[in-house]
């Protein structure tokens, strides 16, 4: 999962994949690459990165950074199928499909000369799950021998299900055999570090691109933490790097189309983020593209500090209050579309049926203005007020400006009464805020990155660190915790639980759903194997430039 705000995404939210999606043009080969031509790729991104430490990632943006500058055991190949990386061929697996084996290619180096070795994948996978380390993605983790338990507190980090047997030979246990497991460890989460580098730099680990090293196809470079803009440049150690056509990725951040538009089309930049009317103007162009992706877009809710949210019947009316329809057709207008619920289209199959999830679940808190505006005064009623006053935190990029200002406008018109103001953030603040539940609104959103309604549902699990508002209902505990657990390997039984625990969060209003987001842009047809799918980043490494 990632946390959308979250790629070069219109609407960055936290993150970031198996369906695809879109591709650019024709495929080509790195034969320039292998005749040392330089090849230099210019991107727009919708924000700011927030981190390059693969503990502290959980968005898109620093997931999409890290696919590129770091590597783990495995990586995806352009059709989302997991193919050896670091990993010397295929690992052993043990009959119980609990322990891999896994041997490491041979001479392997980190970018600043030092041997990479099974340790530092030890040494990274167990700083995940510390919990001095404060990981908030370190869910992906509890697949791991022990981790769940580390995380709890109730066993020591040194008992992760991971060891160095020597400098090329490493050993994974498993709590329980673990469908696509090889798929799972791709994400950049798993990658290894570097112990010493990473107790050097102390705090500043990863704030920087001074300030960390790294083991994939392109090294990161002019990032100050802060800036607007950083490039990554062909990594000359990566033990693939004759197959990696590109020699140097400059990525800008451009927070407004027309701004971004005029550089594409001055040619200062390879791609741009389409929004609304430009969208429409674009869509005929050859270099024209719109993938739908799996992130869902969505309103968190304070349910424990702001009083008047705890009441279901505002909440609902909140909810209805929308017009979803109206705010991708008319507001966005770049090809996403309306979502009932959570969990994506797309995604997940009935294991019976092949039927959908988001059309076997249906539609909840559809557009309902004279129901919305009841509610509001029952509301009133419950929680004896005549008005209430809602802030609504929310990124500060464009597109989500628009949405914003849209959410504000129809639920004033409707539940008369309702005052709502808008907190516009950077993207790195507006994470803060939502883990930290500083809001009583938050324009939020997740992407999934495996094909698992477990990637949304267990963000609203009691505990979840991702629950910034704080959503408890223990019957959605059972049926999500029964999900990922003991119903897991039991297809059925899981969909069964997932339809009915969505059933109940959006029966009780716990979020409100607004979209599923597609990613309209405009990409150089020069520009080729940049594949696109639901759920994952791009992978430069296959990217290459035909003049």
């Amino acid at each position: 999962m990632k946390k959308l705000a979250y790629l070069a995404v219109s609407m960055a939210f936290l993150s970031g994949c198996a369906q695809s999606s879109g591709q650019a043009t024709n495929e080509s080969s790195v034969s320039n690459a292998q005749e040392g031509a330089e090849q230099t790729l210019h991107l727009s991104v919708a924000s700011e990165l927030p981190t390059i430490d693969p503990a502290l990632s959980q968005d898109t943006i620093s997931f999409t950074a890290l696919n590129q500058v770091m590597e783990g055991l495995y990586r995806l190949d352009t059709e989302e199928n997991p193919i050896p990386a670091l990993a010397e061929g295929e690992p052993e697996i043990s009959e119980d499909r609990l322990t891999y084996h896994f041997t490491l290619k041979p001479d392997l180096k980190w970018s600043n000369g030092e041997a990479l070795t099974a340790a530092d994948f030890e040494y990274g996978w167990k700083r995940i799950v510390d919990p001095k380390t404060a990981a908030n993605y370190s869910f992906v983790m509890t697949d791991i021998k022990n981790a769940d338990a580390i995380l709890a507190g109730e066993a020591e980090v040194d008992e992760l299900g991971i060891e160095a047997l020597n400098d090329l030979e490493l050993e994974i246990t498993l709590e329980k055999p673990v469908e696509n497991f090889l798929k799972l460890i791709t994400k950049p989460t798993f990658s290894p570090q570097k112990e010493s580098f990473v107790t050097a730099e102390g705090s500043e680990f990863g704030t920087n691109s001074d300030a960390a090293i790294y083991n994939g196809p392109f090294i990161l470079k002019d990032w100050d933490g802060t800036g607007l803009s950083w490039t990554y440049e062909k990594n000359d150690d990566y033990w693939d790097q004759e197959n990696v056509a590109l020699t140097t990725v400059t990525n800008q951040v451009i927070k407004e189309t027309s701004t971004g538009l005029n550089l594409y089309n001055n040619g200062e930049i390879d791609s741009i983020t389409l929004t609304g009317e430009f969208a429409q103007q674009y869509n005929q162009d050859p270099e024209f593209m719109a993938p739908l992706t799996a992130k869902s877009i969505y309103l968190e809710l304070d349910h424990v500090n702001n009083p008047a949210l705890k009441n279901k019947n505002l909440r609902t009316a909140l909810a209805v209050a929308v017009s979803r329809e109206e705010l991708t057709e008319s507001i966005i207008a770049n090809g996403s579309k309306p979502i009932g619920g959570l969990v994506t289209s797309g995604l997940v199959e009935d294991p019976t049926t092949g039927e959908d999830f988001r059309t076997a679940s249906g539609s909840y808190l559809d557009y309902q203005p004279e129901k919305a505006t009841q509610l509001w005064k029952t509301a009133q009623k419950e929680l004896r007020i005549s008005t209430v006053d809602l802030q609504l935190v929310a990124d500060d990029d464009e597109v989500t400006k628009k949405v914003s200002q849209y959410l504000q406008n129809t639920i004033e018109k409707n539940l008369p009464g309702v005052k709502i103001t808008i907190k516009s953030v950077p993207f790195k603040n507006r994470i803060e805020l939502g883990d930290n539940g500083d809001f009583d609104l938050l324009l939020s959103g997740w992407g999934a990155d495996t094909n698992d309604t477990n990637n949304f549902l267990s963000l609203f699990l009691s505990d979840s660190v991702f629950n910034g508002g704080k959503y408890i209902n223990e019957k959605y505990d059972a049926l999500v915790d029964a999900s990922m657990g003991e119903d897991s390997g039991n297809a059925e039984k899981k969909w069964t639980n997932d339809l009915a625990a969505e059933n109940i969060l959006l029966e009780d209003a716990g979020i409100i759903p607004l979209y599923q987001q597609a990613q309209a842009m405009l990409l150089r047809s020069s520009v080729k194997n940049y594949h696109m799918s639901q759920i994952n980043s791009v992978n430069l490494k296959y990217v290459s430039i035909e003049e």
